[in-house]
């Protein structure tokens, strides 16, 4: 684990502050400069926009499978593949730099950056539920919110692990490509989970990127309920909650399949991923978020959803 931000790293050049101080009073002085700032910020703002809805209109075009994976990020007509691992504390101390590529009949998605956990995926959720409570891409918080919305302790240890979080979501990008007919690059999207973080003692100033959360954050929160996950223990089983979120009242898939859903460790024997599997799908039984879950003798998890649990895949 890393330590918490030094004084150095919390704090902005003075000659900086003092040049940023300086452009605020010449701009206060010159409703004109300041009227202008403002409309080429409106400009930005609005070109923003129009590139976010011209992919998104482009990913309309394209049939949904409910069948298929969904992309966490993605509101559920598109894949649903997750970038988070369930890791041991031992991994998570040397996570790898890794690329992921994700391939659909649409185009690609790449995710490049340090291997990202469950509890990195904790921080995400609460920092995106913040940014809807807040009504703001960018915003004033602390560790403790934070901590309070994940349902975690709050303490020294988890504030770093807070900290490491938020610094590798920012150091996380992603790349969204969309294919033409001819199967050529048509059009995409290149930016970061999280744009930056000022840390300063407790107190943090979170800023999501712009085009991230114009593109991800409505189809991504709405569909997870942040209280429940909360009160999973097991990281398994908050992988598993996300997964069959997506999915129908009634279903059932391969151990191999649901382990590269999830991103567990296959090259563990078998007997092992069942036995995590089976610990994790008595939890999702036991919150009365599943009817029935088990693994049947061809290695296929067969799984009902309790009907109240269910939301609708046309959302």
């Amino acid at each position: 684990m890393e330590n918490t931000p030094s004084k150095k790293e919390r704090n902005i050049d003075p000659e900086i502050i003092e040049s940023v101080e300086r452009m605020k009073a010449l701009t206060k002085a010159d409703p004109q400069r300041q009227a202008a700032i403002e409309r080429n910020l409106a400009k930005e703002a609005d070109e923003r926009r129009k590139s976010v809805d011209e992919i998104k209109n482009e990913l309309a075009k394209f049939p949904a499978v409910k069948e298929q994976l969904t992309f966490s990020f993605l509101p559920n007509e598109m894949t649903r593949i997750s970038p988070f691992f369930p890791m041991s504390k031992l991994d998570m101390g040397r996570r790898p730099y890794e690329k992921q590529a994700y391939q659909n009949s649409w185009g690609t998605i790449e995710i490049q950056g340090e291997r990202l956990a469950i509890f990195d995926e904790s921080v995400m959720l609460a920092v995106l539920r913040l940014a809807k409570m807040k009504k703001a891409f960018s915003f004033s918080t602390s560790y403790n919110e934070i901590l309070k919305i994940m349902g975690s302790a709050v303490g020294s240890d988890t504030y770093r692990a807070v900290f490491t979080s938020l610094k590798r979501l920012t150091g996380t990008s992603i790349c969204l490509t969309i294919k033409a007919k001819d199967g050529s690059q048509k059009t995409g999207l290149v930016n970061t989970i999280l744009s930056g973080v000022k840390f300063d003692k407790y107190a943090l100033r979170i800023s999501i990127n712009d085009y991230f959360g114009a593109m991800y954050l409505d189809g991504f929160i709405t569909s997870i309920d942040l209280d429940f996950r909360s009160s999973l223990r097991g990281d398994i089983t908050k992988a598993l909650y996300r997964f069959y979120e997506g999915q129908p009242v009634n279903f059932e898939i391969h151990i191999d399949k649901l382990c590269d859903a999830i991103n567990l460790d296959k090259s563990q024997p078998k007997y092992q991923l069942r036995r995590l599997l089976n610990k994790s799908l008595k939890e999702l039984i036991d919150h009365k978020f599943l009817e029935h879950g088990k693994i049947n003798k061809k290695d296929h998890i067969v799984t009902k959803r309790i009907i109240s649990t269910v939301k609708s895949l046309d959302n």
